[in-house]
């Protein structure tokens, strides 16, 4: 065993008095095993980047241009 998970074993503590060393060392075991499968899932999702809703804001419509005659009311 490597020094990280000797820390990482050494960390867990049992409350109840009737462990037996093999049943302390099999829920080490399969707590350890959940930890390290749950890292690994955590650090293969990848980022997500900008949402379409985003990307695509600035092709809704042009530019807002303010100036003397642009605001004009049409049609009535």
């Amino acid at each position: 065993m490597n020094d990280d998970i000797d820390e990482r074993a050494a960390a867990l503590r049992f409350e109840t008095r009737a462990v037996t060393p093999e049943d302390a060392a099999a829920v080490t075991a399969v707590l350890l095993a959940a930890l390290d499968e749950e890292a690994s899932a955590a650090a293969s999702v990848a980022e997500p980047g900008r949402s379409a809703w985003v990307r695509s804001d600035g092709a809704l419509r042009g530019p807002v241009v303010v100036g003397p005659g642009r605001w004009v009311r049409h049609g009535r």
